[in-house]
């Protein structure tokens, strides 16, 4: 992102380049990791503390920018795809998210788990089922086949 800022003093000019040096992830006087906010562009000027404050055009102007950055990069620390939303992430962050990934995908793969173990379960009843219907429906037969007296000649 390009910043369109038109400045009138030197501290404003410092400050724009500030916010752009963290905007691309390249500041020269902090840590790239951590959220955007106007101390960090006020450190990262080197302007005393709260100078930023002077400049009410330029914060009101910052303010979008920042809750904009911050948002894409909790979304980039969710998701860990630091690609898809042009935030730069530090090697902690990437592997934070990693790892809410894996824990995701175990949670995923233990409900899946779960769920073919109770089918499992609800198949071995319904067989458990099927197969006393089929040795009842056996031994009905074999009752009705001894019902059935044989004829032994005639009668005297």
């Amino acid at each position: 992102m390009i910043l369109k800022y038109e400045t009138t003093t030197k501290a404003e000019a410092m400050l724009v380049n500030a916010l752009q040096r963290l905007l691309n992830g390249a500041p020269t006087r902090i840590k790239a990791e951590g959220r955007l906010t106007l101390n960090r562009i006020n450190k990262e000027a080197g302007l005393g503390n709260s100078y930023i404050h002077k400049f009410k055009d330029f914060v009101n102007y910052a303010k979008p920018i920042i809750a904009e950055y911050n948002l894409n990069r909790e979304k980039a620390i969710l998701t860990g795809l630091d690609i898809e939303v042009n935030t730069p992430l530090s090697e902690l962050e990437n592997l934070k998210a990693k790892l809410k990934g894996a824990e995701a995908l175990k949670a995923k793969y233990r409900t899946e788990r779960d769920n073919a173990v109770a089918a499992r379960k609800i198949l071995e009843q319904k067989n458990s089922e099927l197969m006393f219907r089929a040795y009842d429906l056996q031994d009905e037969l074999l009752q009705h086949k001894q019902t059935i007296t044989p004829y032994i000649g005639k009668p005297k």
